[in-house]
């Protein structure tokens, strides 16, 4: 078949291949798309194809220009938010989701109106916190006062772009209210689809009871009421996708409709309309959830191509689907979930064929004699097949691979099509008195039933494996090796098999010949506490302490880990610990248990705290080498680089009783570049190491105990002249963190002041000669 004929028969395949490139296209420089354009136009008057590939063009630039309208409206909305940035504002609109927090709830308001003074601001949607909980439920209009926060972008590397993520939902800002401050109703009227799912929630709840919010989950696409130890087991299981309403759901809901329609005979045509109603309706019940729609439109145009007298393609359904999703809204190409169940259905249909031509006749699926084993063998293949093509991406966004999930699929999925099948039959029988309830008591039971089997499964041992490591560049790498995999099966492509087996070796080459002898350091922002990550140009690592943890806020886990990853790190050979408060070192019991580490520099404090110790413990476990290092030693890391202890002295930490004048302070010398750390330490640690004199002189300096006023003496910052001062403090901290003076004695002596409240994390690289900050935004 000639590439025209192609063309014909997928139409949509080069249709949205086209468009998204146009898509993509404006994230490119203006310069680089106009010659780009150009150069292609001149190709194709050359060879005299344009009037032939002028509709191309034409959707191209449809592409490029949809995505610029829709990059301006977010960024002028974006503007906006930040404008409004911590202003206490009067905020009115009605109420669309509800959620529970440990402390108060979350509202999200939809169509809200803002009122500074005399301005009037309009969002499409804004978060609401409140303190203390209340009567207010989905469809209720309210007002209330309370301060704004315009949502905030990345504060380190590899950390998820919440600003991103919830601009194309169209939220822009948070806003807190004042713990003695009223919400007030002012219209508490609810719309239908709210009013049919508040109605079926506490359906469900009443029919069935403790773990109704598992079918709530199911049906409505309403997660908030999954009991947490269910969501981590199905998480770890690698089954969580069976939470999020999608193609499976939609797939089992277009089996009951075809079911009914048998059943009571519709005739063939109206049987289709029969299935269309349906998925609307589900559509409908889940509030228009973008994977219900996304699935209901894929399943809607696929059964529908024969009653317009066109043969179905799936190719074409699947594309057709996706470029009419992303008319609607381009930048959704961007979004997990898109790309997740596009690959995910792509893989499955090119996949599951594959296998299928290549295995034994004995084991193909239609050999199996015994139809509930063809079943499971079918279902396994199927998952399989997905996860063939989802792998490098689970891989690349959880930093984790599923093994069990391959076994876990065959066994959960289906009894979930089973609890779908029963959460309709509670939905339109639930009202009949007994029958209700001996349904109920069914999907309680099988809500048990996946529960244990979920947790069964998380607790095994190779449950899946974390991967710290992968990047765009290996999952490049894992897809060329896929199709040499193909070519091997498939005799008249094996001839070519060099070609991406040269590729491969090539840009293996190229990523670790083009790696230069670099130092990393990067300043993490960690709210009110300290955390350092380094880089060796040896590819060895360093890690200066991890930020704090509290409740369910764990630095460590929230960023040092992505951090971590992003920059490929999975071990860290040298531990700092520089001294034992929480804000510096509970973040790293997570990474402790995460990573192993080789040696740990300590102080030689014996301090009694829950977290030093757990620390201590988890160090043990890890078989960590724990040193304590004395002012005057040096370490030799790597060719040229060198690691010099200053403090603590043995003698001084036990005359001392401030245990911030005990912290570890080293500095990093790299060629002729150098980085000075010193942990929390205050005047009196100061004025102690006023003896080393020149040897202090750095030209970076991490400024002692978040820039309090006890901290970074006149004389202290004389001696270390750096260029450039890193505080490391939280956002509006109670302690008012860095003094006013402390900045003004910097500022004498340092040519530029980073602090991480304002900027987020900083990122430093060396060459040995001289320092510049890596863009990682």
């Amino acid at each position: 078949m000639s590439f025209k004929s192609k063309l014909i028969y997928f139409p949509f395949v080069g249709i949205l291949s086209v468009y998204v490139l146009g898509i993509f296209a404006s994230f490119v420089p203006g310069w680089f798309l106009f010659f780009s354009m150009i150069l292609t136009i001149m190709i194709l008057l050359f060879l005299r194809k344009i009037l032939y590939y002028s509709g191309f063009l034409i959707v191209f630039l449809l592409g490029y220009t949809q995505t610029e309208l829709r990059k301006s409206g977010i960024e002028n909305q974006i503007k906006t938010a930040v404008a409004l940035n911590d202003s206490d504002i009067i905020v009115s609109g009605k109420v669309i989701e509800v959620v529970d927090r440990e402390k108060g709830q979350r509202f999200r308001v939809n169509r809200p109106v803002l009122q500074l003074d005399t301005l009037t601001i309009k969002f499409p949607s804004i978060l609401l916190f409140t303190e203390t909980s209340s009567n207010i439920s989905v469809g209720m209009d309210i007002s209330t006062t309370g301060q704004f926060y315009a949502i905030q972008g990345p504060r380190n590397p590899g950390e998820f772009d919440f600003k991103s993520f919830y601009a194309k939902k169209g939220i822009y800002g948070r806003c807190y209210v004042d713990e003695d401050q009223w919400i007030d109703i002012l219209n508490s009227d609810i719309n239908l689809i709210q009013e049919i799912q508040v109605w079926v929630r506490n359906l469900f709840e009443n029919k069935i009871g403790e773990g109704y919010g598992l079918l709530t989950a199911l049906v409505l696409g309403d997660k908030t009421s999954v009991d947490p130890d269910i969501r981590e087991d199905f998480t770890n299981t690698g089954v969580i996708h069976v939470l999020a309403v999608s193609g499976l759901h939609v797939g089992y809901v277009l089996m009951i409709l075809m079911i009914i329609a048998k059943l009571f005979r519709i005739p063939w045509g109206w049987d289709r309309l029969l299935i269309i109603i349906g998925l609307c309706f589900f559509c409908f019940l889940t509030g228009g959830k973008p994977s219900v729609i996304r699935a209901s439109l894929m399943a809607g145009i696929y059964i529908l191509t024969p009653v317009v007298n066109r043969q179905g393609n799936l190719w074409n359904t699947i594309f057709f689907s996706a470029f009419l999703i992303l008319l609607f809204d381009p930048l959704i190409v961007t979004d997990l979930g898109f790309i997740f169940s596009y690959t995910a259905v792509l893989s499955i249909v090119t996949f599951y064929t594959f296998i299928q031509n290549i295995l034994p006749d004995r084991l193909k699926v239609s050999a199996i004699k015994s139809k509930p084993i063809q079943f499971l063998y079918g279902l396994f293949l199927v998952s399989l097949s997905a996860q063939i093509g989802t792998l490098p991406i689970t891989a690349l966004y959880f930093n984790r691979i599923p093994i069990i999930s391959l076994v876990a699929n065959v066994i959960i999925v289906p009894i979930i099509g089973i609890l779908v099948a029963i959460g309709f039959c509670v939905l339109f029988f639930g009202w009949i008195p007994i029958v209700g309830d001996l349904i109920g008591q069914s999907a309680w039971f099988i809500i048990k039933f996946i529960s244990w089997i979920a947790d069964y499964f998380s607790q095994v041992s190779f449950a899946f494996i974390e991967i710290h490591q992968f990047s765009v560049f290996w999952m490049v790498c894992y897809f060329i090796m896929l199709s040499i995999v193909f070519m091997l099966f498939m005799p008249k492509f094996k001839k070519y098999i060099l070609f991406p087996g040269l590729v491969i070796l090539a840009l293996i080459v190229w990523k670790f010949g083009m790696s230069s002898n670099y130092l990393d350091v990067i300043y993490l922002d960690v709210g009110q506490g300290d955390a350092i990550l380094i880089q060796l140009p040896n590819r060895k690592s360093i890690l200066i302490d991890g930020g704090q943890k509290f409740g369910n806020r764990d630095y460590g886990e929230l960023v040092v880990k992505p951090v971590m990853n992003q920059v490929g790190i999975d071990r860290v050979n040298w531990l700092v610990m520089s001294h034992p408060h929480s804000d510096h070192i509970g973040g790293l019991i997570s990474v402790a248990e995460s990573f192993p580490v080789d040696t740990t520099f300590d102080t030689y404090l014996d301090y009694d705290s829950w977290v030093y110790k757990e620390l201590k413990i988890k160090l043990k476990d890890r078989d960590t080498f724990i040193q304590h290092p004395s002012p005057g030693d040096v370490y030799q890391l790597d060719q040229n680089l060198f690691l010099e202890f200053f403090a603590p002295d043995s003698n001084f930490v036990k005359d001392n009783h401030n245990v911030n004048n005990s912290s570890i302070v080293m500095k990093l010398v790299f060629g002729t570049t150098s980085f000075l750390f010193t942990g929390d330490i205050e005047l009196e640690g100061e004025y102690n190491l006023l003896q080393y004199k020149n040897a202090l002189k750095s030209d970076v300096l991490k400024v002692g105990h978040h820039g309090s006023k006890t901290s970074s003496s006149e004389l202290f910052i004389q001696m270390v002249k750096p260029d450039l001062a890193v505080v490391s403090v939280g956002y509006k901290n109670k302690f008012r963190h860095p003094s006013i003076e402390v900045i003004k004695r910097i500022n004498q002596y340092a040519e530029r002041i980073h602090r991480t409240d304002q900027s987020g994390a900083l990122w430093l690289r060396s060459n040995g000669l001289e320092i510049w900050e890596v863009k990682w935004k």
